[in-house]
């Protein structure tokens, strides 16, 4: 069985509104989108984000990648998202700032981190507004493994480098969700790399990516049904780990037997 296979059908189910069934009572997302956008405009007229111009190519296209549900709507990750990057780390400012610890790239791993070697540099108080991250911040890689992502669910904060995005939702949206979303969206090939050699996923391209929105009462459900599968696939990968292991020794000790002459009986008229 190719679990991963399976995992990527719940998720194609998931984001196309087929895994749970669609509630008449539900919100439409329509009106959710109404108030991201009514939050996003006033955190703009604050000052505490800046207005992004939108081209042309910013505007969702007519032709849509799948059909959704009538409740659901179209949109980008930049719309519904507040998002940036970290820290570079610049030797000119090496001892200016507060010393913090910072994510880079290879701590990030698929919603979940790697604290074996967290390293350090100085953060300027500027600096620290746009490059912490506080729980429940969606991260996402800008380079190595493009486009792997986890959720920062613990209840300290911390810096990152330049090469990790951070997403926070305006308003309230699933980040768990679009986590999910962007784990189908690797596995088929839809977050692609730009740049020679070295490739990476732009705050511009990140922010154009177009996804679907549900009812808010919708995505919950959604990430619910999402983690019971997935626990499931769990049970199973560890089971066809375990008879695997077993065959393993089976014919461990077969050859063992054999190689001691003890798994078939000598004839003496050999």
């Amino acid at each position: 069985m190719d679990t991963k296979k399976l995992r990527q059908k719940i998720l194609d189910l998931a984001i196309r509104g087929k895994l749970v069934p669609q509630d008449p009572n539900d919100e439409p997302a329509s009106q959710l989108l109404e108030r991201i956008h009514a939050e996003k405009e006033r955190l703009t007229n604050e000052g505490k984000i800046k207005r992004i111009k939108k081209s042309d190519s910013d505007t969702l296209e007519n032709e849509v990648p799948f059909e959704i549900p009538d409740s659901w709507e179209w949109t980008t990750i930049g719309d519904i998202f507040q998002h940036n990057t970290g820290k570079a780390l610049n030797k000119s400012d090496l001892a200016e700032g507060v010393l913090r610890p910072y994510l880079t790239t290879s701590n990030v791993y698929w919603n979940t981190f790697d604290f074996s070697e967290v390293k350090e540099m100085y953060f300027k108080t500027s600096e620290l507004e746009k490059c912490t991250v506080t729980q429940g911040d969606l991260l996402v890689c800008e380079g190595g493994d493009i486009g792997r992502a986890a959720i920062w669910n613990y209840d300290y904060a911390i810096c990152i480098q330049n090469h990790i995005h951070r997403l926070r939702g305006f308003g309230s949206i699933s980040h768990s969700l679009y986590l999910y979303f962007l784990m189908l969206y690797k596995w088929t090939d839809r977050i692609n790399g730009q740049g020679i050699g070295l490739q990476g996923l732009s705050s511009g391209l990140l922010g154009k990516l177009k996804v679907p929105i549900p009812p808010l009462a919708e995505q919950k459900r959604i990430v619910t049904a999402i983690e019971q599968w997935f626990a499931l696939i769990d049970v199973l990968e560890n089971e066809k780990n375990d008879l695997q292991a077993a065959i393993q020794q089976a014919k461990s000790k077969i050859l063992d037997l054999a190689i001691h002459g003890k798994l078939v009986p000598q004839d003496p008229n050999d």
